[in-house]
């Protein structure tokens, strides 16, 4: 696909710069969220939504994710019921949403100025850390203190042989303690689009690929770190010329099964971008999450292309999770894309009215 995504970049273009102001000027109460954990005006909620009585959708905004983690005693025991974090109905919408800076406090600002932007919470959040990363980090911890679902992607370039020979052992396991102790469920990606041709240097293909998936999961169990839904994202094109298929760690190793997925320009719908994937994924009977969606060109077209984006969660009851990739840079090649919604109100509208949607109001109970 033409946008293939490294971290993402550091800067907005110039003409964004004033959205950028408004998350800056937020950073600071950002910084006090993180080191108290607490929210100094009473006009807006844990997760920094405003009250937006001028929102246009027709229902009401989406609440907290309301999944119930266990007694109190239930995390040192190691018993998740709800580890996996796989709506009973419903699905999650939300965002990875390019920050100023990479810092915690960005973050969080970050996704609070969107979410007034939209006028609605966000029931998930997208992370990305590198490898050598230390995680969960304040932003991570604040936003599933929140309420939010926690989508972390695990990515950088480690040597997959490397991993599997136990090269990374005391680093996984740091990982793996310190997702033990948050005591709560997050859904987790090691190294996603791993389909890429420019990443085989370090994947080395399908083989020692799943032997690294495989050799990671034993460690988080090993530690007791169960509180993992475990989510496998390849790229969508992968699927249609059948690179990403051959990387499937198997149904027993994964819980979740995703895509990252981009229309080429708004004429292509994201049901046709994902097509070959769903027709995939239906077989493995697994919860199905869009872990990146966007589309290029044509900003004026992109309310539309969101509306009917969002409605296939409505057509297919096996996407059980969608994350808009909110943001600008170059990808692997060198080339730039555009997917932050900016300045574009309509677009922002429209994203915020399909947080209103009844199927992107997801329950999470006990009983998976």
């Amino acid at each position: 696909m033409r946008h293939r995504r490294r971290r993402p970049a550091r800067k907005r273009a110039v003409w964004y710069s004033a959205a950028a102001a408004v998350v800056v000027l937020t950073a600071g109460l950002a910084a006090g969220l993180a080191r108290h954990g607490q929210v100094s005006s009473n006009a807006i909620s844990p997760d920094g939504f405003r009250s937006a009585s001028g929102h246009s959708g027709h229902h009401s905004p989406a609440p907290a994710v309301s999944y119930s983690p266990g007694d109190p005693g239930s995390a040192s025991r190691g018993n998740w019921p709800t580890a996996k974090l796989i709506p009973r109905s419903g699905a999650y919408l939300g965002a990875y949403v390019q920050p100023t800076a990479y810092t915690p406090a960005a973050e969080i600002a970050a996704v609070r100025s969107f979410q007034q932007s939209v006028g609605a919470p966000m029931t998930l959040v997208h992370t990305y850390h590198p490898w050598s990363s230390p995680f969960p980090d304040a932003a991570d911890r604040y936003f599933v203190r929140t309420g939010k679902v926690l989508l972390l992607t695990w990515g950088g370039t480690p040597d997959t042989r490397k991993i599997i020979a136990g090269g990374y052992d005391a680093e996984i396991r740091a990982r793996a303690e310190a997702v033990k102790r948050l005591r709560r469920p997050i859904l987790m990606e090691f190294r996603h689009e791993m389909d890429r041709p420019n990443l085989q240097w370090a994947v080395h293909g399908p083989k020692d690929y799943i032997g690294a998936w495989d050799h990671i999961r034993a460690i988080f169990t090993r530690v007791g770190a169960r509180n993992v839904g475990w989510v496998w994202c390849p790229t969508g094109w992968g699927f249609g010329n059948g690179r990403a298929q051959p990387f499937y760690p198997g149904s027993k190793a994964v819980d979740w099964v995703c895509a990252d997925i981009y229309s080429f320009s708004t004429r292509q719908t994201l049901q046709e971008a994902a097509n070959p994937f769903l027709s995939w994924a239906k077989h493995t009977q697994k919860p199905v999450l869009i872990g990146e969606f966007g589309v290029s060109g044509r900003p004026w077209a992109w309310p539309r292309w969101l509306l009917a984006a969002g409605e296939m969660a409505e057509l297919n009851p096996q996407i059980k999770g969608m994350a808009y990739f909110d943001a600008n840079g170059t990808d692997s090649q060198g080339r730039p894309f555009q997917y932050w919604l900016g300045s574009n109100q309509p677009a922002l509208r429209a994203f915020g009215e399909m947080l209103g949607w009844d199927v992107f109001r997801p329950a999470v109970g006990r009983s998976r």
